[in-house]
């Protein structure tokens, strides 16, 4: 796992083939106009998620994880906590290899991640997104590339 603000990105290029352009793109677009929806990145099968959604609990987020695709996650509007443990710390729940979804069990520890920062999460990173700080109660609202690993 990465944990960094945007400003840092470039540093972070030269660790996946794709990551360069994953964050010109952060970099170069209006990210705040993007529709809810998930979009093509280029031709590389990278994909662009924008999402909104209600903070959840630590009870009600799911620790997940994915074999196919690192995630890069950045928060647009709000804040969350974000779990973190290494997969090797968890077992599976289930796996829907249709949509590269691992759903895990396992004892998170958790960071808070705001807007003007990322986190990248790799296979073998398990990560639970989306849960509340207590102190913002409003939509969070966040991008999350998807890269395929193989690439």
């Amino acid at each position: 796992m990465i944990l960094d603000v945007l400003a840092n990105a470039d540093r972070y290029a030269a660790v996946h083939p794709l990551f360069a352009e994953c964050f010109a793109y952060l970099k170069n677009t209006d990210l705040a106009a993007l529709p809810v929806g998930r979009q093509p990145l280029g031709a590389s099968g990278c994909a662009v998620i924008v999402a909104e959604s209600a903070p959840k609990t630590k009870q009600s987020s799911l620790l997940e994880g994915h074999r196919a695709f690192i995630d890069i996650q950045v928060v647009l509007a709000g804040e969350e906590l974000i779990g973190f443990v290494p997969r090797g710390r968890c077992t599976e729940k289930s796996d829907d290899v249709a949509n590269d979804f691992q759903e895990l069990q396992g004892a998170a520890e958790y960071l808070t991640l705001r807007p003007g920062c990322f986190a990248i999460y790799f296979p073998e990173d398990a990560h639970q997104p989306n849960v509340g700080t207590g102190s913002y109660s409003g939509l969070i609202r966040k991008i999350v590339i998807k890269v395929p690993v193989g690439r």
